[in-house]
């Protein structure tokens, strides 16, 4: 009987180091989410080190009737008769974050009785407020350094869906610098043409004849193109986000007048280049950084059209029995100024108020 004596096969050079590089990027983040658990650990134990110590400092305040100045308390909040807290935590070290190793301790002053503050710092948001110095006062605890306010320019987070958008100044305007995607329901053709009819609001993404919400929002044209929306929609519902505007007609023409006016605003207006837009794009620059995009539209039945060849902006403005909207296209470098049936479909440029 021949006995067949099988030869193992071991690990090429490649694998083994195929293997290490993995066994290294594993141990890194383990070793980066550890660091960032004790991060948060020390950070959490200041804060609730800090709430402690104002415990102390009011049980104190409600026997003697004010709080200790400035280097009455040290080691602990005391008086003759009363112990509020024998041992006053000191911060864990190391410091965190941007606190330098000075500001990793709670600093007490208190200079009339009446009040105090306690100065501390943590290298990450905790509560609710940013990452850096606070300041405790029988009031509460505050950032020392607020956040700093949002600017035009800056990215819009829309609370209601989470949707992120560019913006962008001209003159003194603010305006969003893609089409709104807010979607709160979707229309096929068929309910599109009812809802206008209906004078109701009828939403829609170019080329998806249905009417399920996250199948909408999975299409291409949602994310390059945004929602269009019949002129119901922008006249009874807040389709803009918190502050923020679908703009008159009388604003549209402030926008069109410094871009030069009608005839070469376009041109400013558009996204450069034939990616998107149809050939040749005439007299794109985007100079203003509208980043205008080819969205096309809904007509009145439901269907679509032009896509990558125009694209038409509702105003909020009406001319019985029709709506206000601006358009551009691809063959032309001025804004079209018109209005159309209100059961139309066209993207919205929102405004900051």
């Amino acid at each position: 009987m021949n006995i067949i004596k099988s030869r193992k096969k071991g690990f090429t050079l490649i694998e083994l180091l195929v293997v290490i590089a993995i066994i290294g990027i594993l141990a890194t983040l383990a070793v980066v989410a550890l660091q960032n658990a004790r991060k948060n650990a020390r950070d959490a134990k200041r804060m609730a080190d800090v709430k402690q110590i104002q415990t102390a400092l009011e049980l104190y305040y409600n026997d003697i009737g004010s709080y200790p100045l400035t280097g009455e308390i040290d080691e602990s909040i005391a008086t003759g008769s009363n112990t509020y807290m024998a041992i006053i935590p000191t911060a864990p070290t190391p410091a965190d974050g941007d606190c330098s190793d000075e500001e990793n301790e709670y600093t007490y002053t208190s200079s009339d009785g009446i009040t105090y503050t306690i100065e501390f710092c943590t290298g990450s948001g905790v509560g609710g407020l940013n990452e850096g110095l606070k300041l405790a006062s029988p009031s509460g605890i505050v950032a020392t350094t607020p956040p700093v306010p949002w600017a035009c320019g800056d990215n819009l987070t829309d609370s209601r869906d989470s949707n992120v958008y560019t913006t962008v100044e001209i003159d003194t305007q603010c305006w969003m610098a893609e089409n709104l995607a807010y979607l709160p329901s979707v229309h096929s053709n068929s309910q599109f043409y009812t809802q206008g009819g209906s004078s109701l609001p009828g939403y829609g993404v170019y080329g998806y004849d249905g009417s399920d919400v996250p199948t909408a929002k999975a299409q291409d044209n949602y994310t390059t193109y945004g929602v269009l929306y019949n002129f119901f929609a922008v006249d009874q519902v807040n389709i803009c986000p918190t502050d923020w505007h679908v703009p008159t007609d009388a604003e549209w023409t402030i926008l069109t007048t410094y871009l030069g006016g009608t005839t070469v605003a376009g041109g400013k207006m558009k996204q450069t280049g034939t990616t998107l837009w149809t050939s040749p794009n005439t007299g794109a620059t985007n100079e203003s950084g509208f980043t205008a995009l080819p969205a096309g539209y809904r007509n009145t039945v439901g269907s679509f059209s032009d896509v990558a060849n125009d694209v038409y902006f509702w105003s909020s403005s009406v001319n019985n029995p029709n709506a206000w909207y601006r358009g551009l296209s691809y063959n032309s470098v001025g804004v079209y100024v018109s209005s159309g049936s209100q059961a139309y479909g066209f993207p919205v440029r929102c405004l900051q108020d």
